[in-house]
């Protein structure tokens, strides 16, 4: 049945992020606008936030669990539908990337930057960057997005059903968007222990949808870096996985001078295939789970 919801869900999330709707930010915003501010030093609103977080997972979990036959099953399997749709996905990406492309091919690089620097992370957006760390750094946001809004969910669905869901999507939802920065901080410490199991195994499913052999030559994928940055992990993996210097602008421009205008196309959208192909990974090995009973 897991099997079943990632699918319908991914399909679905797929359509909605064509058409542009339901930004998951946009919700999450609202809902957390109106939270209490913090007092003092804070540390009171952090442990009623950690622990009201811990509760509802903790009930989620329970009702999960303690529902049986097919009508408890079917309402874990719609919960978890309802909250892997609205809660995942990255509706505001296509237009942007696609600017992005036809700026980079026409030479424009401050029409190209205007036009990605929402997209970048916060230290990023107001920096003076060459073109090549600017192309490294919409690709890395890019994969740290595609990994947060779709891979995190999934892996941990998978692990624990309906409470993973809410783990995750509620920790980066706090991390992102809670009003006070000592919560904010907690959950960004938080966010950071969840992703180090997934973001290993999509690395390595960047080896199994890329290039092997290359992935393997880079010393660093083949060890479970905990303290290592999400971002630098997987942009590492990818850009070893690729072949045609698809994440290494400047060797790309030394061997093929006359592709550099259609370098920022072509490595894109290497980068989305490679992501994608990643996906088809991950949904054959949990079919795999599901025929040997593994995968509830």
């Amino acid at each position: 049945m897991r099997l079943l919801v990632v699918i319908v869900a991914w399909m679905l999330r797929r359509q909605l992020d064509a058409r542009g709707w339901l930004t998951p930010a946009d919700w999450q915003r609202r809902i957390l606008e109106h939270a209490p501010a913090e007092r003092g030093d804070g540390s009171a609103t952090l442990r009623w936030i950690v622990a009201l977080y811990g509760v509802l997972v903790l009930l989620v979990g329970l009702l999960s669990w303690g529902a049986s036959g097919i009508a408890g099953g079917l309402w874990a399997s719609v919960l978890a539908l309802v909250l892997l749709v609205a809660g995942t996905g990255m509706p505001g990406w296509r237009k942007p990337l696609t600017a992005y492309s036809a700026a980079w091919r026409s030479g424009d690089m401050q029409s190209a930057w205007r036009h990605i620097s929402p997209l970048l992370p916060a230290e990023q957006r107001g920096a003076a960057l060459a073109p090549e760390q600017l192309h490294l750094s919409l690709c890395g946001a890019l994969i740290q997005t595609t990994f947060e809004r779709y891979f995190l969910p999934l892996f941990w669905y998978a692990l624990l059903g309906p409470a993973g869901v809410v783990l995750i999507l509620v920790a980066l939802m706090l991390r992102d968007h809670y009003p006070s920065t000592g919560v904010r901080t907690f959950f960004e410490r938080w966010s950071h222990w969840l992703t180090v199991p997934p973001r290993w195994l999509l690395s390595f499913s960047f080896a199994l949808a890329g290039d092997f052999s290359g992935w393997a030559g880079e010393a660093c994928n083949r060890r479970l870096r905990m303290r290592a940055g999400c971002n630098d992990v997987l942009l590492t993996a990818a850009g070893s996985a690729l072949s045609s210097y698809a994440l290494d602008p400047a060797r790309f421009q030394v061997h093929d001078p006359d592709g550099w205008p259609d370098y920022g196309h072509r490595s894109l959208l290497a980068v989305r295939n490679l992501l994608n192909r990643s996906m088809l990974v991950w949904l054959a090995v949990l079919a795999v789970l599901a025929l040997m009973g593994i995968l509830p």
